[in-house]
């Protein structure tokens, strides 16, 4: 019998989450003064699963697996350690150790022994081999919620809850509390990957997996998957009841087989930090020169058209148990990825200092956004206006620094991408819950999630790659912190530009203005990292081959601001050594410093003159340190100073002065306009036309998807026909029109008989027998006429309900209480009419007794 065949590596592969019961996803906060337990959110404001959620269940799972099939309690067992190999070690828990991934090297670097490192090893912490991406509705589902509002409303409900005393057992007086919850039914999707094995941040791709490896991880996610029961949480008090199924395995029976008799073999080996591969050189082979032969002049450019498909976490400051993400990709977050798709070639051009990555910013107005300028400020006392405090007198102004990026040409265009927050924990085994303890606890990632597309440029001189480099870089990428689970995911299209030409009017400059883009670090006479200016201006005296007195900073006059700085700290983790890079100080993106071109001291009285071709040079390869990293990028403009000159640069930075004119200040874009989410694919499997869900009569969705958005909108039409008996019986005029004119006079407890028979509107005839009986003039004196029609019509006429909660018309309601006019909604809600028509009476006859009552009490 041939042993089963094992899952690929580097596809991405489904999973499905049957959730049985309701479920909770917690965020761990509350909206204030509504409820304190909220359920966490995707960019389509549905209920979802995080990955981080999925993966640490399913790794508790898989260790069950794992103890079970070792049959030991040492921790070291050839399943338990390919449990760290599927899924990463934990170097923060000192419960138990800590192994790297592979059987023939310790944590040492030793071999032939398997060793644990303990707690406090040197040992670098060891990356998963499978990636798992978040759990959420399949885009058909989503699609048809974002059509209505309506239904999507009833995706969650709230519940109450109280906390008992452990000595009364009665509930604790003040510690009534509500908790959102997502409802039961949801069938959710997500992917998984086998990565592979790579050493940390190298810059090769991870390698495939051989056959024996991919076995042992196929069975053990299989059988972990078997042991996933519950997720979310209050899972276990009853919440989140699932089943976690993989599609891609058909049948699981041969696996269950190939457990009982295998021996696992020792994970794959990896190294922290691998050799390097030492070529074998024979008489027939010539080692090709390195660096590449000298490249010809210019520059090739490819522009990188990034789409964020997961909020992404790069490059950020790290406060307590909050990490700050930027507002921007850094390049350094992007070079490995570049270096990976160019290989060797673009590796050795790095080296050399003639590849160049830039920042990823957001795009505004079709063009790669910029730093706002420093020299700008919002007027506190005007709010949408914006001035340039380097054209403006702004004595008389008080301002305030804004953040964001701007397009370089008039009227003032201004972006402020979006940043998402999200939560997570780390639950200690023992306590089963998230501590302080062994480095555990709660804390939270702020992360870019724009919807814009991220704009960035990778140079490289010309002749260095072969052509067609560029094609290359389009595709999936991965990019940032926690990038295998919740964050990362990104889809790139490359396209071939031509570098701008040199500007041949900056002959003639007397004034410049430069507007650093990016970060920039310069270092001074000890090689130190530096934010001193005086740096800058000799940086740029010696790159634009001027006399060392050629350029004069102007100091600030008349109101008006030349210059601006602001120091920036860079702080970066070498992941190939793991261990952090030192710290370094800059100048800030966004900084302006302005100088004049004067003939200096022994300059013989003539003004030196500006080189176009070095300018843009200078402006295309950057200046200072760590410039393949996107560090370093200005923007040298032109600006009439006393002496004239001339005004050549971006617009925003010459001509740009405020934002008094209605058409620039209707044009500031203050914030990123919020877009609709992604996902309007039609889903593969059984299909049938779907209408009165928001959505076109072509769109199709699966069974099972059909099967959730009718449970929904039932649910839907049950909590409106709720808030609609309530509306009515908070009206006396509405009292009367449920129960008739005199109903008054009607003792309660004659009422209250109408109970009795609200379980027994299924039987018409009994119905109308009943009420006969109970509103007969002959036994009941105090029935007037009038109450006992309006009561027998709303307990026999299936129509009678819906006037009374004025629910009228051919279709349901949205949430905005507009008639929802999709395909099929008369039909839809006839059907649910007819459905829910016994429960609406019931309903509003129970609703309209208590408010009665409470009238006659209250009288």
């Amino acid at each position: 019998m041939s042993d089963p065949a094992p899952l690929p590596t580097g596809t991405p592969l489904s999973y499905r989450l049957v959730l049985t019961s309701d479920w909770h996803p917690g965020t761990g906060t509350g909206r204030p003064g509504g409820i304190d337990q909220l359920v966490n959110r995707d960019v389509d404001d549905l209920p979802y699963l995080p990955a981080k959620t999925v993966t640490g269940v399913w790794r508790d799972a898989c260790e069950i697996v794992a103890r079970t099939l070792d049959g030991d309690g040492d921790g070291d067992g050839p399943w338990q350690r390919w449990v760290t190999f599927v899924f990463g070690s934990q170097p923060a828990l000192s419960a138990g150790p800590t192994t790297t991934r592979g059987a023939d090297r310790d944590a040492a670097g030793a071999t032939g022994g398997q060793t644990p490192s303990q707690p406090g090893s040197t040992a670098p912490p060891v990356a998963a081999a499978v990636s798992i991406r978040a759990a959420r509705y399949r885009d058909g589902v989503r699609a048809a919620l974002a059509g209505d509002p309506f239904v999507r409303e009833a995706v969650t409900f709230v519940k109450p809850g109280v906390r008992v005393d452990l000595d009364t057992g009665r509930a604790t007086p003040g510690m009534l509390r509500f908790s959102e919850q997502a409802r039961v039914g949801s069938v959710l999707h997500g992917t998984f990957e086998l990565t592979g094995t790579g050493s940390p941040g190298g810059l090769a791709a991870a390698a495939p997996l051989d056959e024996n490896a991919r076995r042992c991880v196929t069975a053990l996610l299989l059988a972990g998957s078997r042991l996933v029961e519950q997720i979310g949480g209050k899972r276990r008090r009853g919440n989140g009841r699932c089943t976690l199924e993989l599609p891609s395995i058909i049948d699981p029976a041969p696996w269950w087989d190939w457990l009982e008799t295998a021996s696992p073999p020792p994970p794959p080996a990896v190294d922290a930090a691998p050799p390097a591969a030492t070529p074998t050189v024979t008489s027939a082979v010539t080692p090709t020169p390195w660096p590449h032969p000298t490249p010809v002049p210019g520059w090739e450019i490819a522009r990188l058209r990034i789409t964020l498909d997961d909020p992404l976490l790069a490059g950020g400051r790290q406060l307590g148990n909050q990490v700050m993400g930027r507002d921007h990709i850094p390049g350094s977050t992007l070079l490995p990825g570049a270096l990976r798709r160019l290989g060797p070639a673009g590796q050795a051009a790095l080296l050399a200092g003639h590849l160049v990555v830039t920042d990823a910013t957001v795009d505004v107005a079709g063009e790669r956004g910029l730093p706002v300028p420093r020299t700008f400020g919002a007027v506190k006392t005007e709010p949408g206006r914006i001035i340039n405090r380097a054209n403006t007198d702004a004595r008389t102004l008080e301002t305030r620094k804004i953040d964001g990026y701007v397009a370089t040409t008039r009227p003032l265009r201004r972006v402020k991408p979006t940043l998402s927050v999200h939560t997570h924990n780390s639950v200690n085994d023992t306590m089963q819950r998230p501590t302080t303890d062994e480095g555990g606890g709660v804390y939270t990632y702020r992360a870019l999630a724009t919807k814009r597309p991220l704009v960035a440029e990778i140079r490289v001189r010309a002749g260095l790659l072969p052509a067609g480099w560029a094609e290359d870089l389009s595709g999936s990428w991965v990019l940032g912190r926690s990038r295998k689970d919740d964050y990362g995911r990104a889809t790139v299209i490359a396209t071939p530009v031509s570098p701008p030409p040199p500007r041949a009017r900056l002959v003639d400059a007397r004034r410049i203005v430069v507007w650093l883009v990016s970060d920039m670090i310069m270092l001074d006479e000890r090689l130190r990292p530096s934010s001193d200016p005086a740096l800058l201006r000799e940086a740029l005296t010696r790159e634009l081959r001027l006399p060392a007195t050629a350029l004069k900073q102007v100091g600030s006059a008349d109101g008006r601001r030349s210059h601006t700085f602001a120091v920036t700290r860079t702080e970066s983790w070498h992941t190939r050594w793991c261990r952090p890079r030192p710290t370094l100080l800059g100048l800030a993106a966004g900084s302006i410093v302005t100088y004049d071109i004067t003939a200096g001291d022994g300059g013989g009285g003539t003004t030196p003159r500006l080189d176009p071709t070095l300018v843009a040079e200078l402006e295309t390869g950057g200046l200072g340190e760590r410039r393949g990293e996107g560090l370093g990028q200005l923007c040298i403009a032109a600006v009439p100073g006393p002496s004239g000159g001339v005004e050549d640069g971006p617009e925003v930075i010459t001509r740009f002065a405020d934002t008094q004119e209605p058409a620039e200040k209707a044009l500031a874009a203050r914030t990123e306009p919020r877009e609709a989410g992604a996902g309007a694919g039609a889903a593969p499997g059984t299909t049938i036309p779907v209408g009165g869900a928001g959505t076109a009569d072509t769109d199709i969705l699966s069974a099972d998807d059909i099967a959730l958005i009718a449970a929904l909108r039932t649910e839907a039409w049950r909590a409106e026909i709720a808030r609609r008996a309530v509306k009515v019986a908070s009206d006396s005029d509405g009292l009367r029109r449920v129960f008739g004119d005199g109903v008054d006079k009607v003792p309660p407890s004659q009422l209250a008989q109408l109970r009795d028979i609200l379980p027994r509107l299924a039987d018409r005839a009994a119905t109308e027998s009943l009420v006969d009986r109970l509103v007969d003039p002959s036994r009941r004196r105090s029935w007037p006429d009038g109450v006992g029609r309006q009561l027998k019509a709303l307990l026999t006429r299936p129509g009678q309900v819906w006037e009374a909660l004025g629910w009228v018309g051919p279709a349901g309601p949205t949430a905005g209480g507009q008639t929802h006019e999709a395909p099929h909604a008369a039909t839809i809600a006839a059907n649910l009419r007819t459905e829910l028509w016994q429960e609406a009476v019931q309903t509003l006859v129970l609703t309209c007794l208590t408010a009665h009552r409470r009238n006659r009490e209250a009288k």
